[in-house]
């Protein structure tokens, strides 16, 4: 047998990448099994720093970090002696059982926390925190390894190098720009994490270094398995400005609901022509299906018919007379006899993931959503998604003050081009009023996210964005619309609305099914 330092048996290789090789080993001192990673330190490499890390790693004392006892050199070779932990790390578990229950996710994720947080006491950050790194034991508990890249905060002593320490399609954004590494940025990592583990899959994961960047800097991924509290705990994690980032007492409490709250169920009912986000990139060739996560901006446009066309009104408004109609002029539903009762209202449908940042609106000529003619007044869709609020309590105490609304209202183009309106933001020239949606909050309110109208940049296409951050996904901004929900209010009506694609334009719409196109996600909640 190998032996290292004098005193660790070196019996078996237990694995190896990109920092080194990881090998079974025992302490002939005490007697006990540890593992040696073999640190790859190729010529040019710090050994200072990495001495450095490997002690701020030794520094920790948790149940839920691998722990490291012991750092040595030999022959121009750095060895960490760690805890030796047999298990499975959460990759290979998601790889064997796919997406895991949501209370499943939360409990994981509240040991990992409990983990960073003993790290970001003891002034040390993480780095890489990744399904890979996160091992599962009997009893689902958890150990979080490798913190040889990790690196106190509180050391200036440390030299960098420029590189990107960490796995790209967890790290966060602010990384990316030149900041630091903070707590911040572990939970974000941790959020991307927590995402892989409910829904199955990366959530910036892309075939390229460079568009896995820039999903990181612009785009929300879609939850379609992660409900409840704990999709608002992922939603707030993977939120690309930092000071609106969910906290570790934040997530904590999420966690903690999502832990016992029964929010599986509903994930039999996802509707599966859910979509994840597009990347708003412009390419040259076609979109490799299935992966529907960049598009393609310049094939020949298609005209897409209006939604409602003037001279069929009267049959519009008889295939329509089973379900909600919307006054043109008004946020009023006039219910039919035969529609559905409240109970049949569909369940809540998650919602990618916010970031918050002010943007600078725009303001085009301003319209109102009363001048829409009544032969083209925008009816509620089939299969609209209609959510009613519970009876009011008979407690007797007074109703909660209602916020400011702003109607939100559709427009066409004859081109084809849709765009959707407010008095804070009309529409460009040329578009006529199909009607009013319902309405937006005009300031921001508990449990709102910004609608921000948007345009492809050079193209003849609009389009509304929840990209929090007020840059488009990447697009020109026009600016703010409002605030739609992100969960339906208890105290009004909802309705969904929903982001959909023609092929060469983009438009909103009430219809889950987005009119017979491509639905691309559900964007929130507008109050009728």
């Amino acid at each position: 047998m190998r032996l290292v330092a004098g005193r660790y048996a070196i019996s078996a290789e237990l694995g190896r990448g990109g920092m080194g090789v990881v090998w079974r080993a025992e302490d002939t001192v005490l007697g006990r099994p540890v593992a040696l990673k073999e640190l790859a330190t190729p010529p040019g490499t710090n050994l200072e720093r990495v001495m450095r890390e490997a002690r701020t790693a030794g520094r920790l004392n948790d149940p839920g970090v691998v722990t490291v006892y012991d750092v040595v050199r030999e022959q121009g070779a750095t060895f960490i002696v760690m805890e030796l932990v047999v298990a499975p790390t959460l990759a290979d578990v998601i790889g064997r059982e796919g997406p895991l229950a949501n209370d499943r996710v939360a409990a994981l994720g509240l040991q990992v926390l409990g983990a960073l947080e003993s790290a970001h006491r003891a002034g040390i950050v993480h780095r890489d925190v990744k399904p890979s790194n996160i091992m599962v034991l009997p009893g689902d508990r958890v150990k979080l390894a490798d913190f040889g890249i990790a690196r106190a905060m509180d050391d200036p002593g440390l030299t960098q190098t420029g590189g990107v320490m960490g796995s790209p399609g967890y790290m966060a954004p602010e990384l990316f720009a030149g900041a630091g590494p903070s707590p911040a940025s572990d939970l974000w990592s941790l959020g991307a994490t927590l995402f892989h583990a409910a829904e199955g899959r990366a959530p910036f994961q892309r075939t390229t270094t460079a568009a896995t960047l820039h999903a990181i800097m612009y785009d929300q991924p879609v939850l379609e398995r992660c409900r409840g509290p704990l999709a608002e705990a992922v939603r707030g994690l993977l939120t690309q400005a930092t000071p609106d980032r969910l906290d570790a007492s934040g997530l904590r409490r999420w966690l903690e609901t999502a832990r016992t709250a029964i929010t599986d169920a509903p994930t039999q009912a996802v509707d599966p022509a859910e979509l994840p986000t597009i990347v708003f990139e412009p390419v040259t060739s076609k979109v490799a299906a299935p992966t529907p996560t960049t598009a393609d901006w310049d094939p020949p446009r298609k005209k897409r018919l209006p939604l409602v066309l003037a001279g069929a009104a009267v049959a519009v408004v008889a295939a329509l007379a089973a379900i909600f109609l919307l006054k043109p002029g008004g946020t009023t539903p006039v219910a039919d006899a035969g529609a559905p009762p409240a109970s049949a209202a569909p369940v809540a449908e998650p919602l990618p993931g916010p970031t918050a940042a002010p943007s600078t609106s725009a303001s085009p000529t301003p319209a109102s959503a009363s001048s829409a003619p009544p032969a083209t007044s925008l009816s509620v869709l089939p299969g609209a998604s209609t959510v009613t609020p519970p009876s009011t309590s008979a407690s007797g105490e007074p109703e909660q003050p209602k916020p400011a609304m702003v109607p939100l209202t559709r427009y066409h183009h004859p081109d084809g081009a849709h765009f959707s309106a407010t008095k804070k933001i009309g529409p460009p020239p040329g578009f006529t009023s199909e009607g009013v949606f319902g309405s937006l909050v005009a300031t921001a309110e508990p449990g709102t996210r910004k609608f921000y109208a948007c345009k492809v940049t050079g193209q003849n296409d609009w389009f509304t964005s929840t990209d929090q951050s007020g840059n488009c996904e990447g697009q020109q901004t026009i600016g703010l619309l409002g605030y739609a929900y992100a969960n339906p209010p208890t105290w009004a009506s909802a309705r969904a609305i929903y982001r959909c694609n023609a092929g060469g334009s983009h438009f909103d719409s009430l219809s889950a099914g987005c009119e017979g196109k491509t639905k691309e996600f559900l964007m929130g909640y507008l109050v009728f």
